[in-house]
């Protein structure tokens, strides 16, 4: 019986089945298409596989929908017929207006519309509502990375007319997880605390409660896996490994527990180094560049570094595509000893086919070609196009470069490089300013300067100096080019009118100065220079009523006009890796002035100047800066000493910070700053990336120490004056910006401060 009944069963669904999906066939003699808005009728006509006068057969109807389904843009399709015609009624999806966020402050407005165009949610676009979900995922797993472990997304859906919709997308991130414990589980060889030194993610700091102090960060973390690994592979333990890593949240999901499970393996020494493959250098050079050596544990980095420096030396022999295999394999019958065999396979030599230039807005080809140090059509080295980036950042309207090696299809030894500039704004409007007690008052100064005037790569500049004491007119130009041999030319002029009764800062006088100069530079190797340069000055010298005797004496015995001739002998060395915000490399120059004889004046100056960077920490962008100067000038013949407006000065923003200018030098009998024929300063900086992130600016804790004597004979150590202090400066489009706060370290009654100091138009 039971049998019967489920026969029946079968063979009535059977029958339900059939009838509902019967064949049925007719003549089309209309097509209507009902629902569309804003979909063009005519694409579904040129989708359909039918048109009017063709037999339409039931069956159809299922691939068809699924069909016009394809393009995204309905929600429901329904096929139908009325009479012989076929009535075809969609529903379609709304079109988004705008989509805003409220709450998500921890993501990056570019990586929101990553997501959003990854799930084709946009302005103008198709709403599909099956991807919420998705979009939910990505924005939380956005969170979670961050440490928000208690978000929760909504989306609000608001219809408007004109079958569109509003999307507002409600975040609600929470609190940010710290990490309560951090625990290493299989440490024997060293401490938690020594394997956690360098670890970023950290317990929070109790007095750094405004920062991410203690946030937990599964990228961080991942890091810190990383260099965990780092240490004990350096450190010769070959079999070291992370069994596993549990991250665990506390109920409230505001605490995280993390515990990090590790085998650290045997330690092991280097017994032998092999070094096989095609050697194209000598194998001493080699040997050379290889920076392991026997005895001592394997470490992977040093590995790692000799198989660069070997790479990097074949790549100067023109094979820019060499492969470096290091192999360890541990030695067969010695317990914790290892071989190292590396094996070169240079490749083959490889020629630089063509180079090409891009982002060059402003600047012609050539200014960036004579800088580049790699020849179209010759061997590739990586010396040269090292050399060649360097001299191109050192160009003050360059923001940045990068060089990129293609290879050329279908050849096995030919490249290109392409050069990819990112300019600056080569003119500046500069713009300097003063403040400070003591009757100094403000001052103003004012120029035009083009770094790349017209694309030449020429640096002309305009100065128009209004300041208290001084006003000056200045004009030059400088083509780094002058001929295909590198040399350098420069010529420029100078008119300065100078007075300066009722100031603290020099002594009184007046003085009219004109200024002829005119110089070669000729280079001495990549990084050297031989300047020479020629010089008229004429001066109109007048003392007031306020002039101390020193001065009056010397208008008595040398006349108060001067013509003088002089030669300008320089030489400088230049390794700095760019001339914005320097991380590495130096700047020294010394510099000899001799006023002929034959001037109405007989003196000479010599100058010493250095100024070295290094790279602390380059992943928190920290750099040292050392800068130091020393001045000496004395007279011959007829001439005693350096003459009173030529002499040496110390003590203000661009030597002694925390100091009036001038003020730490020797002083007239009127007790105003007059200069003396020698002077020595330096500074000490920490250069760091300051917590707001604007762009070209740095900050940077400094300790200054200078003054200038009499004369060498007069120079005593301890006489020096010093500062530290803080220091903040802005490369902006108009110029540079430095503003310093400091405290004098060792000053006296007399000596005159200045805790606050800014300036506009310099570095």
């Amino acid at each position: 019986m039971k049998l019967y009944k489920k026969i029946f069963i079968v063979l009535l669904l059977f029958g339900v089945f059939q009838n509902s999906y019967s064949n049925e066939r007719f003549v089309i003699d209309d097509i209507i298409l009902k629902g569309l808005q804003r979909v063009d009728s005519g694409s579904i006509y040129s989708s359909l596989p039918f048109e009017v006068g063709d037999v339409f057969d039931t069956s159809m109807t299922p691939s068809v929908i699924k069909t016009l389904f394809k393009s995204k843009f309905f929600n429901d399709i329904i096929i139908e017929r009325i009479g012989n015609a076929l009535v075809i009624t969609f529903d379609e999806r709304p079109t988004i207006v705008d989509i805003d966020f409220e709450g998500f402050e921890g993501i990056e407005d570019e990586q929101l519309e990553k997501i959003l165009d990854a799930a084709n949610i946009a302005s103008g676009r198709i709403y599909d509502s099956s991807v919420l979900d998705r979009i939910k995922s990505e924005l939380r797993e956005q969170s979670f990375a961050r440490g928000m472990y208690s978000v929760d997304i909504k989306i609000e859906e608001t219809m408007l007319k004109d079958n569109r919709i509003y999307l507002k997308v409600l975040v609600n991130e929470g609190v940010r997880a710290k990490i309560k414990q951090i625990k290493i589980v299989g440490n024997k060889k060293y401490s938690d605390t020594r394997l956690k030194k360098d670890f970023q993610t950290a317990l929070p700091v109790w007095y750094m409660f405004w920062s991410d102090s203690g946030v937990y960060s599964s990228p961080m973390l991942k890091a810190d896996l990383d260099r965990l690994i780092s240490f004990y592979q350096d450190k010769g333990f070959m079999d070291f490994a992370i069994e596993s890593t549990q991250v665990t949240l506390s109920k409230s999901k505001e605490e995280v527990y993390i515990t990090i499970n590790i085998v650290e393996g045997e330690q092991y020494i280097i017994n032998k180094i092999n070094v096989a493959g095609k050697l194209i250098i000598p194998i001493s050079e080699i040997v050379d560049a290889i920076e392991i050596t026997t005895g001592e544990y394997i470490s992977r980095a040093n590995i790692i570094k000799s198989a660069d420096n070997i790479r990097s030396r074949l790549s100067e022999e023109g094979y820019a595509f060499s492969k470096i295999n290091p192999v360890p394999k541990k030695t067969e019958g010695k317990e914790g000893e290892v071989d190292i065999s590396f094996y070169i396979d240079p490749g083959n030599r490889t020629y630089v086919r063509r180079i090409n230039i891009t982002g060059n807005i402003s600047t012609q080809d050539e200014v960036y070609r004579r800088e580049i140090r790699q020849m179209e059509g010759g061997w590739y080295s990586a010396n040269a196009i090292k050399i060649s980036k360097s001299r191109i950042k050192r160009l003050n309207y360059v923001e940045g470069v990068e060089i990129e090696e293609v290879r050329v299809p279908g050849s096995v030894n030919k490249l290109d490089l392409n050069v990819k500039i990112e300019e600056k704004l080569a003119g500046n409007f500069n713009l300097g300013a003063g403040l400070g007690g003591s009757g100094v008052g403000f001052s103003l100064s004012a120029g035009i300067e083009q770094d790349n005037f017209l694309g030449s790569g020429n640096k002309v500049s305009f100065e128009l100096n209004t300041a208290k004491t001084s006003k000056t007119y200045a004009f030059n130009f400088y083509n780094p080019y002058h001929n295909m041999d590198n040399v350098s030319r420069s010529f420029g002029f100078n008119i300065q009118t100078t007075k300066t009764d009722n100031t603290d800062t020099v002594s009184d006088y007046e003085a009219d100065r004109i200024t002829l100069e005119y110089s070669y530079g000729l280079p001495m190797t990549e990084d050297n220079r031989f300047n020479l340069s020629l010089r008229y000055m004429n001066w109109n010298v007048e003392t007031t009523t306020n002039s101390p005797t020193e001065i009056v004496d010397f208008v008595s015995d040398n006349g108060d006009e001067f013509d003088n001739f002089s030669f300008l002998v320089s030489y400088a060395i230049d390794t700095r890796d760019s001339a914005r915000f320097t991380r590495s490399g130096f700047k020294t120059s010394l510099s000899t002035e001799v006023f002929v004889p034959g001037s109405d004046l007989e003196y000479y100056k010599v100058q010493f100047k250095t100024d070295s960077y290094f790279d602390i920490n380059r992943k928190r962008d920290i750099v040292l800066r050392l800068k130091g100067q020393t001045r000496y000038g004395q007279g011959y013949g007829g001439t005693s000493g350096l003459p009173f407006y030529d002499k040496f000065k110390a003590g203000g923003p661009k030597s002694v910070r925390g100091y009036e200018k001038n003020s730490l030098s020797p002083y007239d009998s009127a007790n105003k700053p007059l200069g003396g024929d020698f002077m020595v300063a330096g500074t000490a900086e920490i250069i760091f990336k300051p917590p707001v992130d604007i762009k070209n600016l740095k900050t940077a804790f400094f300790a200054d120490f200078g003054r200038a004597y009499k004369d060498y004979d007069s120079f005593e150590f301890g006489d020096l004056k010093g500062s530290v202090g803080l220091s903040v400066k802005w490369l902006s489009p108009f110029g540079g910006i430095s503003v310093s706060i400091s405290t004098p370290l060792n000053s006296e009654d007399e000596d005159k401060t200045e805790g606050f100091q800014f300036n506009l138009g310099t570095s």
